[in-house]
């Protein structure tokens, strides 16, 4: 038996080894925590308090799970962020390893007076996370299990598993699912956000595909929500605007058969063209894309980005198309870009667990490498393309990179996947505002000298303002690429019943605002 005071001085000492505590099981039914006598929270010293925390937490935590304070190698590696932009500050970490864990965590966090915050991809750039200060880091990289359903319509999938695992579990399965396009990231973050997804023309968004939910709500409580609980309300609320929430431990979700899906096969095609031919590129996939009509199996992202070797002194447009079928079948929508006279061609045939991969989402590309840079979004929506400002905003794009060579690496992306299942759900029935846009804009700036992030911010504010003259209607902030200078009705929705309804479940579930460092709503 180890006791507290060895666990904290060993997972110190041994920093990059497993400390485990062997005095509860993760099949015990969850206990009341036990709290000590008197009460920390108005301390101001943090570190005196979490080492009382800690002291107290460790004993009851089950086996395997894992505490790690600030300063050690494991620590640094499980805080490591995808990019370095307002991060949040943490002192310690812990590693739970079932749902009770989470549950004890979070009521000594709470009980000692000190914020914590459930991560598990390491992603997000929204400066609210920069509020975060001296807190805990719940690490949900346990929380990691696929287990498929006996009739294959729906999986388990733990709250803390990624994407890339979930694409090639299934797929050695027959099966499939909507995920985010990032390989690195969880199923559970970009969901509680929407999320948006390679599959979501045929199946909806991955908010679309939840089920139920286990959910360890901001009190330490354990609730299991679906449309058909008593928390059918917060189960609307997950969907969208989840991060306000509480923390998902697992959820039941759709997955289906890839051979009626679209097929096993995929084309993947590489064009990029010179500048002058933006406003035939923009054009040709507005026709495509028809105002959201268009053919569930064809995506694109469309990219200015510097590339020297096609042109020395401007931003190339690159597209990345994706059809859900072989070269054969995509072979008309290459015909059409082709006929614009791309200064580069490549194409490949494949299948869905390497597009991410070969469109720079997977984890060997840019979107996940770790701690390097610092990467700001500032997204908006579109229904379809202004020739006319998509210029402006590549020759403002041009400008920004070429005047400050250290945002060069930056890009500016267009993301068009089809949106007929995104929009054949009922826009009410979820927290999630935006079904309408059919295009998601973003300008990406990155850079590695923080001294910059003043710069970053107006050059990527700019090229927003940019966008928003050269559409109707308010600003729709995709809340997961969200910057965090965007309002409420921005992120969730200018409806005004939807932030009505989203402040009354905040007061219902989350009454002391312990869950406001990722797009927050205010109870």
């Amino acid at each position: 038996m180890v006791s507290s005071k060895a666990f904290l001085a060993f997972s110190l000492k041994c920093l990059a080894s497993f400390v485990t505590i062997q005095l509860s099981s993760c099949s015990v039914a969850a206990a009341a925590t036990v709290l000590p006598a008197g009460n920390l929270e108005g301390s101001a010293d943090a570190a005196m308090r979490i080492n009382k925390m800690t002291d107290k937490l460790g004993p009851q935590l089950s086996q395997g799970a894992l505490v790690y304070l600030s300063g050690s190698d494991k620590f640094d590696i499980l805080t490591e962020r995808w990019q370095l932009f307002a991060p949040p500050t943490f002192i310690a970490v812990v590693v739970p390893r079932c749902e009770r864990d989470v549950q004890l965590t979070i009521q000594l966090a709470n009980w000692f007076g000190l914020p914590w915050l459930a991560i598990s991809g390491h992603h997000g750039s929204i400066n609210s996370l920069g509020t975060f200060k001296l807190g805990i880091q719940i690490s949900m990289e346990s929380f990691n299990d696929i287990n498929l359903s006996a009739d294959g319509r729906t999986a388990r999938i733990g709250g803390g598993t990624l994407s890339k695992k979930i694409t090639d579990t299934l797929w050695a399965k027959g099966k499939q699912t909507v995920t985010g396009a990032c390989e690195c990231t969880s199923l559970v973050g970009p969901m509680l956000g929407g999320g948006h997804g390679w599959l979501q023309g045929r199946n909806g968004l991955s908010a679309d595909q939840l089920i139920e939910a286990r959910v360890v709500l901001p009190n330490g409580q354990l609730v299991t929500v679906s449309e058909h609980s008593e928390y059918r309300d917060l189960f609307w609320a997950l969907k969208g605007a989840g991060h306000n929430f509480g923390v998902v431990i697992e959820v039941k979700y759709k997955v289906y058969d890839v051979s009626n899906n679209g097929g096993r096969d995929w084309t993947y095609a590489n064009l990029i063209f010179k500048q002058d031919k933006l406003e035939a590129v923009f054009g040709l996939v507005n026709k495509i894309t028809n105002n959201g009509e268009g053919d569930v199996a064809y995506i694109d992202f469309v990219w200015f980005q510097r590339v020297a070797e096609i042109d020395a002194k401007l931003p190339v447009v690159s597209v990345y198309m994706l059809y859900q079928g072989t070269p054969q079948k995509a072979q008309n929508y290459i015909d059409m870009y082709k006929a614009l006279g791309p200064a580069n061609i490549t194409i490949v045939k494949t299948d869905y667990t390497q597009i991410s991969s070969l469109t720079g989402n997977g984890n060997d590309g840019i979107a996940c490498v770790h701690g390097e840079y610092s990467a700001l979004r500032f997204p908006t929506g579109f229904k379809t393309y202004n020739l006319t400002t998509n210029r402006k905003l590549f020759n403002k794009f041009a400008d920004i990179t070429s005047q400050q060579p250290a945002f060069a690496n930056s890009f500016f992306l267009f993301e068009d996947y089809s949106t007929r299942g995104v929009s054949a759900v009922d826009a009410d029935s979820t927290a999630f505002p935006d079904r309408f846009n059919h295009h998601l804009i973003s300008p990406v700036i990155i850079y590695f000298d923080s001294s910059l992030n003043d710069q970053a911010v107006q050059a990527g504010q700019e090229l927003r303002k940019i966008a928003l003259e050269g559409k109707s209607g308010p600003l729709n902030a995709y809340v997961n690429y969200a910057h965090g200078d965007e309002s409420e009705e921005d992120w969730y929705g200018h409806e005004k019943w939807r932030i009505q309804r989203l402040k009354s479940l905040k007061k219902k579930y989350d009454p002391d605002n312990k869950l406001v460092y990722y797009a927050p709503i205010k109870a």
